[in-house]
């Protein structure tokens, strides 16, 4: 679940210089970016890849290093790739690692003896990494902005496409669109939860290099938010897990290592109005997104919003924030530590929180920066002041190609109710 905070102070001027309390925020909770295939799917779908290795083994069409034993190297790149033109310096959060405690449910044991991970009641173990497109979800998933790549080189020996894919909680039959890819190392790596109509055109038996496209993040299946679900098994089909850690005797097998908790600010943003995170991408039957309100041009007198999201953040580990004038005097400037919101937990894969000002009548013109300084690390995101209204017309033309987005129609369907 998400929760989000009472309005705070949400008329103080910047003439203040600090504010410490956001006017809103949002937390992923423990059901978000989840998911739970039926073993009845799972059945089917691991027979059909079990077909297709075979035919292609007996074709003679796999590399002949599949052939020997698999050896345990560091050959995994990431799995995701923003699209050209991001300009955020993330778009993820890391929710739930590979279940090494075979009891359930109830029983959880990660790769480092902690906790994020899950089973449930009907013996299903978290078997793989679910990687959550963060801060907004369901617009990201709609706009295609983060693409899905092959991890290491192999060939693929299963591919399912065409399933719904705004999925939001567990019906226990619905299927996921999919890709499986036979590594050359010898593992079986799959893709799971991607976005309907956005799979690779390569066939069955098509070999793929490292950072080769395979789809787009999406919603499908047994998932409740759009995430991918990467997971590797054996030979014997039994889990690997590629990350080393106290519980888990076996290699690491990521070329770049991937720490536990990787504090890091998402993205700063500028806002005409407080953003709007939607929990479900569908509403009464009809597709619907998060609404950012970005805007980064404001006149003298505009109320100015400023938005952050960071991944793995910490009780105790405090933002730095400041709001700078064109000459790099301080506009306003505060501290933010999560400690300060008496949550449930002191840790979360991803919050999102936000302030709201008041553009003085005398405010400078020119280029302004938001600047947040976390772990060691400086971000900044440039807005301006214009004397001339240019941030409503800009306003304008960003609901515009919000809406020509929410409006596209996926490959044979009927575009969204409310479209022309």
């Amino acid at each position: 679940m998400r929760w989000m905070l009472i309005a705070l102070c949400a008329g103080m001027s910047l003439a203040a210089f600090a504010q410490t309390a956001p006017a809103g925020g949002y937390v992923v909770g423990d059901a978000e970016f989840a998911d739970a295939p039926s073993p009845q799917w799972r059945e089917r779908t691991d027979r059909r890849a079990a077909r297709n290795l075979a035919n292609l083994q007996r074709a003679g069409a796999l590399p002949s290093a599949l052939g020997l034993a698999q050896t345990p190297v560091n050959d995994l790149q990431w799995p995701l790739r923003p699209v050209p033109g991001f300009d955020q310096f993330d778009y993820h959060g890391t929710k739930y690692f590979v279940d090494h405690d075979p009891r359930y449910p109830g029983f959880i044991q990660d790769y480092t003896c902690g906790t994020r991970t899950y089973d449930l009641a009907n013996g299903y173990n978290h078997a793989g990494t679910d990687y959550y497109l963060w801060p907004f979800a369901w617009l990201m998933m709609d706009e295609g902005v983060v693409q899905v790549v092959a991890a290491a080189p192999g060939t693929i020996i299963e591919k399912d496409d065409g399933n719904f894919d705004r999925q939001c909680t567990f019906d226990g039959v619905s299927a996921a669109n999919i890709v499986y890819i036979r590594q050359d190392d010898g593992l079986t790596a799959i893709y799971m939860h991607l976005r309907k109509g956005s799979l690779t055109t390569l066939p069955v038996g098509a070999h793929v290099a490292a950072g080769d496209y395979l789809g787009l993040v999406g919603s499908s299946g047994q998932s409740t938010g759009p995430h991918l679900h990467f997971e590797l098994r054996d030979a014997n089909g039994a889990v690997v897990d590629p990350r080393h850690g106290q519980c888990n005797a076996a290699p690491d097998r990521w070329a770049v290592f991937q720490p536990y908790e990787d504090p890091h600010i998402d993205t700063l943003s500028t806002h005409s109005a407080e953003p709007d995170q939607i929990v479900c991408g569908v509403v009464n039957g009809a597709n619907v997104d998060d609404v950012p309100n970005y805007k980064s041009i404001f006149a003298p007198g505009d109320t100015l919003w400023v938005f952050a999201s960071w991944r793995d953040q910490r009780n105790g580990e405090v933002t730095n924030f400041a709001i700078l004038r064109p000459d790099g005097s301080a506009f306003a400037q505060w501290d933010f530590d999560l400690a300060s919101q008496n949550l449930s937990s002191p840790f979360y894969s991803g919050t999102a929180f936000d302030w709201k000002y008041v553009l003085p009548a005398g405010a400078p013109v020119g280029t302004w920066q938001f600047k947040a300084v976390f772990e060691g690390q400086t971000y900044v995101r440039t807005f301006a002041v214009s004397a001339i209204d240019a941030g409503a017309a800009q306003h304008a033309r960003t609901q515009v190609g919000a809406n020509a987005t929410r409006c596209r129609p996926l490959s044979g369907q009927k575009p969204p109710p409310g479209c022309p």
